[in-house]
């Protein structure tokens, strides 16, 4: 879907990352080719999305989610090992959508999917989730 000759409203934004955490478990386990394909489709549009999508006049920058990624993906691959600072992350990112109000719909879903990570998989499908989001925000025009 092209989205970048047209302003992204709230609401459409918004709905994508509803759409993610309803499919949150069959995108962080990614057991079929349906998930697999589900996965390619909602991170493409909602990385997408967040490139061109404005609230206020403000942008979410690469640099914000790359700050975001780079504790995510310092994470130990272990669940037990990470679960602490998973966990404590949820707070981290209140405190980023509270600051940056643009960020509300990242945080959001990357909150929601926080709380299904339950074992190696998902923490697995967690991280290369939010990868392939950082990867369409850029690959989109996110500055």
């Amino acid at each position: 879907m092209s989205y970048a000759r047209r302003r992204i409203r709230r609401d459409d934004i918004m709905k994508v990352a509803n759409d993610i955490i309803n499919n949150s478990d069959k995108i962080l386990k990614k057991e079929t080719m349906e998930d697999i394909n589900r996965f390619i489709e909602l991170s493409e549009d909602f990385g997408v999305m967040c490139a061109h999508y404005r609230y206020r006049g403000k942008l979410i920058s690469t640099s914000q989610i790359r700050g975001i990624f780079n504790t995510v993906k310092r994470l130990p691959d272990n669940f037990e090992e990470s679960k602490k600072d998973l966990n404590l992350l949820r707070p981290k990112l209140a405190y980023q959508k509270g600051r940056f109000e643009v960020l509300e719909p990242l945080t959001n879903v990357l909150i929601e999917l926080i709380k299904k990570v339950n074992d190696n998989k998902t923490l697995e499908g967690f991280k290369e989730f939010f990868e392939a989001i950082l990867a369409y925000h850029k690959a989109s025009g996110g500055d």
